[in-house]
């Protein structure tokens, strides 16, 4: 069902905010095999690939870099190019793989948003300009 119906989400703001503004969304992690972060300060990028193990629990790949150069827009463009009809997850994960994505284990499963994602965005620092874009696939 969530190939046919992945979601992108863009926040921009400082930390606290940008969290704030996930609050108001059901993003259902538990319910999806595959998810991802993307986020992007004026001064550093980081990815953080969620791909469901077994029953509760995540692997966890990370890259960082100094900007994700556009990677946004072609995560959507692997979206839409396949039309619901495979997991966009694992093709994301290809979208991904050229930047040598380094795994980091395995996590026990997020209990919400905050749990999954919180770290990562509030990295950027307490007063920085930020985008976070979680895209919710398969």
């Amino acid at each position: 069902m969530y190939s046919w119906t992945p979601e992108v989400h863009d926040f921009y703001g400082d930390p606290e905010a940008i969290l704030n503004k996930m609050d108001g969304l059901d993003m259902d992690l538990s319910n999806r095999r595959i998810f991802v972060l993307l986020t992007e300060s004026e001064s550093s990028a980081e990815i953080r690939f969620f791909e469901q193990a077994e029953e509760g629990s995540y692997k966890v790949s990370t890259w960082s870099g100094g900007s994700l150069d556009g990677m946004g827009g072609r995560i959507s463009e692997v979206i839409l190019a396949n039309k619901g009809v495979m997991c966009v997850g694992e093709q994301t994960r290809a979208t991904l793989a050229p930047l040598g994505m380094t795994s980091q284990g395995t996590v026990p499963a997020p209990a919400n948003h905050r749990a999954a994602f919180a770290h990562t965005v509030r990295a950027h620092g307490k007063e920085t300009f930020t985008r976070a874009t979680c895209a919710l696939l398969c």
